[in-house]
């Protein structure tokens, strides 16, 4: 049971940066973070980047020159958060299950 709520500390963040990244270029287009300087009529792409997890927007300024706005580290930082615990709990798991067995076989032969 702990694994599972592991496992889902670890993806819940991972998948809602991937749904944001189902129509990438109308999320940037909505995105609160659309820097002042970018003309949305001259059109807002967005691709889903893997590191740091999230959106990753693309916008255009007046001048022709490119913006772009990375997605933040909270997203990768839960999980990451979420993997190491899923991977302390697999260790931790992995010890008591050694230590029970070789209790075991010392009680079971005298």
């Amino acid at each position: 049971m702990i694994f599972i709520l592991a496992a889902l500390l670890c993806g819940v963040p991972v998948a809602a940066a991937a749904y944001e990244a189902r129509a990438p270029g109308y999320q940037c287009a909505i995105s609160q973070q659309v820097p002042a300087e970018a003309v949305l009529e001259r059109g807002a792409t967005g691709t889903f980047s893997v590191w740091p997890v999230g959106l990753e927007c693309r916008y255009v300024s007046a001048d022709g020159t490119e913006l772009i706005v990375s997605p933040g580290w909270f997203t990768t930082g839960l999980a990451i958060g979420g993997l190491m615990v899923l991977l302390g709990l697999f260790v931790l798991t992995s010890l008591v299950m050694f230590q029970s067995a070789q209790l075991r076989s010392r009680t079971v032969n005298p």
